[in-house]
């Protein structure tokens, strides 16, 4: 149906409305733009000049970390004050012009300068950003004296970490270096601006969360040049992390260190009644001190490709064949199940032999008849060997976790290595093929695919000393939670975080066993023919076993000396020896491992000298 057209009256009237729309609608929207112009252009100026005046400003502080002592109270790891380049954006007109004068005054690269800023491109507004640290007393001065000249800069008192000792426990302290992103996401909002840099590694990692302190905060006012004018009442105190109190004597593990010089490897001394770690030396070791001072790449790659392992705790990472130290867990296993008592006899002729291969003893004339006793005095290869066929590699391996070989000791570091003592299982599953007697053998005198950590050895010898408990060794005392503000210093609260004695656990080893194994430890080293003889002592009973752990095989040895007609170190045999003194009640158990140190007599020797230091400066000397 078509449509009418509007008539005159109608096109009147609708055009009065729409006026009437278009005015309610454009009227708000010319107030709008006239604003705009009066702000911006009109009074432009003003507020510019305004917006650069002065400021107030939330500025978080970050707190210290706890102090590291050691258990006499001497600091092992503290806090000094770090003096660190600030620059805040927005308070000044051109980045790029001041940050080429504080290159110029300074003396900082400007490409150093350039990357921070760039690393920090996403950070919120007014957000500081560190350009450089660790300003020299010169560099302080000239910032202050011209801070006019250097509008959006300032310096920002930061704690870094420093460790007094260097080198002495800088693998049980561990060492600092930037938070990680995934480390960030697991941290409160409370310990943001107080974990920039955080422990890596050891004690430093593992108590991260309690050694971190709680972020304080406090408003300032700020002049255009972000000078600060003046500061508003009630801040925020940051919270110290809490102190940790280590199990380690300093004075001891400085001894030790001596005492290795330039050798490579690791020793370890504990109270084999409570499991605190008294001394824990691995070497080459590295100063904590140049991560707190912001490490190179040139420099961290040298390190992580250092020959040495410069990084690694051998304590508990390095794994080696433990030598004739692993006889006392074969002589328990062939023990606890019949094979022998004390009053069985082998004869050792210097060599057996299995279908056609001869396995030697290290004695070539061979020791003659022995009981378990008089093999560990001796060091016998022959009555192990014979004695391993009869219990098997399977009961081997038992015996040897029972003593806490091939297994992590749970000390409380981090990346602590399990090592492996090899039963069948595992052979099949690695090599596709049977196990065969010949490694039977080898295993027996801690050779072939027997792999421990001197961590573990210890811990094996502590277990012998203390007449069967395991007790999980650790490095950490005490806890200090450090109270702040209107809270009495008196009022310290000391927590224990690990209760020693709920540690302890019976091995499933009679004690009669253990008293054969005892016996034969103290004989290695007190008996006329002790391979250990070399740690016989006229100040302190102790005993002991030697280890001697082949770099390349006999073979292998001959044929460079025909060559070259001396054998460089780097082929020299590792060196074990594995001890506790006194004979009677235990104090400490130790175990020496000399890399290429070739004897355990040199490992022995060494024993001695750390032992006498011990009862003479530092533990209640018994009568002998």
């Amino acid at each position: 149906m078509k449509e009418e057209p509007l008539t005159f009256e109608e096109l009147q009237l609708f055009s009065r409305r729409d006026l009437i729309i278009r005015s309610i609608i454009g009227i708000p929207f010319a107030g709008i733009i006239w604003r705009l112009w009066n702000l911006q252009i009109q009074n432009g100026k003003t507020y510019n000049d305004l917006s650069k005046g002065n400021r107030v400003r939330l500025v978080s502080e970050a707190a210290p970390r706890g102090i590291i002592y050691d258990r006499n109270s001497i600091i092992i790891a503290k806090n000094i004050p770090s003096y660190t380049l600030i620059l805040i954006r927005e308070d000044t007109d051109d980045v790029d012009a001041v940050l080429n004068k504080v290159s110029q005054t300074l003396k900082i690269e400007l490409h150093a300068l350039e990357r921070a800023l760039e690393e920090n491109k996403k950070a919120a507004q007014f957000h500081p950003i560190e350009l450089y640290e660790n300003l020299s007393f010169r560099q302080i001065a000239l910032i202050g004296t011209y801070q006019e000249e250097f509008p959006g800069i300032s310096i920002s008192v930061i704690p870094k970490r420093y460790y007094p000792l260097q080198k002495t426990a800088a693998h049980i302290c561990g060492y600092m270096s930037q938070i990680t992103k995934a480390q960030l996401k697991e941290l409160p909002l409370d310990k943001l601006q107080s974990a920039k840099t955080i422990g890596q590694e050891g004690v430093e990692a593992v108590y991260n969360n309690y050694i971190i302190g709680t972020d304080g905060g406090r408003q300032i006012e700020v002049d255009n040049t972000g000078r600060e004018i003046r500061e508003f009442p009630n801040p925020i105190t940051p919270k110290p992390g809490q102190d940790i109190v280590l199990s380690i004597d300093s004075q001891l593990q400085r001894k030790i260190e001596q005492t290795m010089e330039n050798q490579k490897g690791a020793i370890v001394v504990m109270n084999p009644e409570n499991g605190e770690i008294l001394s824990m030396v691995s070497l080459p070791a590295y100063d904590p001190n140049e991560f707190s001072q912001g490490i190179s790449n040139e420099r961290w790659q040298e390190m992580t490709n250092d020959e040495s392992h410069i990084l690694n705790n051998k304590a508990i990472q390095g794994v080696y064949s433990p030598g004739s130290t692993f006889k006392m867990a074969v002589a328990a296993a062939a023990i606890e199940m019949g094979i022998i008592n004390e009053e069985t006899i082998h004869n050792c002729e210097g060599h057996i032999t299995i279908g056609r291969k001869r396995m030697h003893c290290w004695k070539k004339s061979g020791h003659g008849k022995l009981n378990v006793v008089g093999a560990l005095e001796n060091s016998c290869n022959v009555f192990f060997f014979k004695v391993a066929l009869e219990i098997g590699i399977d009961k081997i391996k038992q015996y040897a976790n029972l003593f806490g070989l091939g297994k992590p000791s749970g000390i409380d570091l981090l990346h602590e290595n399990s090592g492996l003592i090899p039963d069948k299982k595992w052979y099949s599953r690695r090599f596709k093929e049977e196990w065969k007697h010949g490694e039977t053998l080898n295993a027996s005198i801690g050779q072939g695919y027997v792999a421990v950590t001197p961590m573990q050895l210890v811990n094996y010898a502590s277990i012998i000393a203390n007449s069967g408990y395991h007790i999980q060794p650790h490095l950490v005392k005490n806890i200090i939670t450090n109270l702040t503000g209107s809270e009495s210093e008196n009022a310290r609260q000391n927590k224990r975080i690990q209760d020693v004695e709920m540690s302890r656990k019976r091995v499933d080893i009679h004690s009669e066993t253990l008293i054969l194994l005892q016996k034969g430890m103290i004989q290695n080293v007190q008996g006329n023919n002790g391979t250990g003889r070399a740690a016989r002592s006229d100040i302190i009973s102790i005993a002991g076993k030697t280890g001697t752990t082949q770099v390349v095989s006999f073979k292998t040895r001959e044929k460079l000396l025909k060559e070259k007609g001396e054998l460089e170190k780097k082929f020299f045999n590792h060196a074990w020896f594995i001890a506790y003194a006194p004979i009677v009640n235990p104090q400490i158990s130790t175990v020496v491992l000399l890399e290429n140190g070739e004897s355990g007599t040199n490992a022995a020797r060494m024993t001695k000298e750390i032992m006498e230091y011990y009862f003479t400066k530092i533990g209640d000397q018994p009568s002998v």
